[in-house]
This record gives structure tokens, C-alpha cells and sequence, in this order.
């Protein structure tokens, strides 16, 4: 038999694995996204001819604008989960003796 503070615990820690699993899984999508636009202005300034270096370096700046832009949204989402996780360590902690 499941007691109150049990099934409490349980809702507590479900809610809090939900938040971890969606801010990993935005986080990781953003990533693939961001990573994604890098690869296409790389590609694009590969394309260019070299004649063109105004559009060239334009390219190859919004290339690395994309990498930081992944960059730091990824560490964003992830200290978010982690965060998420210390809860539901410090949850554990407080109904668990």
C-alpha cells in the first residue's frame, strides 16, 4: 500500500524527469538546428567564387554566428536539465531518511 508522502514523492519526481526529457530534447533539436544553418553558410561560402569576397566573409560570419548561437543555447537547455536533476536529488533527499 502507497502511502500520501509516497505518491507525492512520485508525482513530484515524474514532473520533474517530464522537465528534464523536454528541455533535452528542445535543447538537442535547437542544436541540430543551429548546426544545421552553420552548414549551409559554410557551404554556401564554398560556393561562392572567389571574386565575390563581400558575400564570401558575410557567409563565413553567419556560419560562426550559428556555432556560438549552438553553442550557448545548448549549455543553456543542458543547465537547465541539470538543474532539474539537483532537484529531484534534493526531492529524494527530503522524503527518503
Amino acid at each position: 500500500m502507497v502511502h500520501n508522502e509516497d505518491r507525492e514523492l512520485q508525482i513530484r519526481l515524474a514532473e520533474h524527469q517530464a522537465d528534464v526529457q523536454i528541455n533535452l530534447t528542445i535543447g538537442f533539436g535547437f542544436l541540430a538546428g543551429c548546426l544545421a544553418l552553420s552548414i549551409m553558410f559554410t557551404q554556401i561560402a564554398f560556393a561562392v567564387p572567389r571574386e565575390n569576397i563581400i558575400l564570401k566573409n558575410m557567409a563565413r560570419a553567419f556560419s560562426l554566428f550559428w556555432v556560438i548561437v549552438a553553442f550557448l543555447s545548448g549549455r543553456y537547455f543542458v543547465s537547465k536539465a541539470l538543474d532539474a536533476r539537483k532537484q529531484m536529488k534534493d526531492l529524494k533527499k527530503q522524503y527518503v531518511w
